[in-house]
């Protein structure tokens, strides 16, 4: 994956190995279930986004399948000192035009039901509530399924 197409997006970058102590710090602070270290060591050959300024502000962790032509949005945070900056949807605009560059035709994600405003974030990109889903039979443990079809492709 060629990191020219993110010359138009000043302050991302793909996540390198020394930003993993950062990255872990945004994640203990924005999930209570957390990814270790090794989840995030082996993400780093997927789409796995950065924004900085003079710090890591916040990271996007992505994988396609060009066979099924669709992309899963895993994890997206940032750091709380920072939220309300837009950090978060300069990252998922970076990542769909990523997606649309590679001809893939969807975007999934999940999203916890409890966290409105990251549903209403994803919503205003276009992403539809496809089916709600819960990890333990329990209302405050359930997350929407989300989908976007992207324009470019060819359902």
């Amino acid at each position: 994956m060629t990191a020219k197409w993110l010359d138009s997006y000043p302050g991302i970058r793909f996540a390198r190995t020394g930003d993993l102590e950062r990255i872990l710090e945004i994640e203990r602070l924005c999930f209570d279930s957390q990814w270790s270290q090794h989840q995030f060591c082996s993400s780093l050959k997927e789409l796995f986004l950065i924004y900085e300024e003079e710090e890591i502000l916040g990271f996007l962790i992505a994988c396609s399948c060009e066979i099924a032509r669709r992309a899963i949005v895993l994890r997206i945070a940032v750091h709380p000192d920072y939220w309300g900056r837009g950090i978060a949807s300069k990252l998922i605009t970076a990542a769909l035009d990523q997606f649309k560059q590679t001809d893939l035709r969807c975007v999934e994600l999940d999203v916890d039901i409890v966290k409105n405003g990251a549903l209403k974030l994803y919503e205003k990109f276009g992403f539809k509530v496809m089916r709600v889903a819960s990890a333990n039979y329990e209302e405050e443990t359930g997350f929407y399924i989300m989908k976007l079809l992207l324009r470019n492709s060819n359902n």
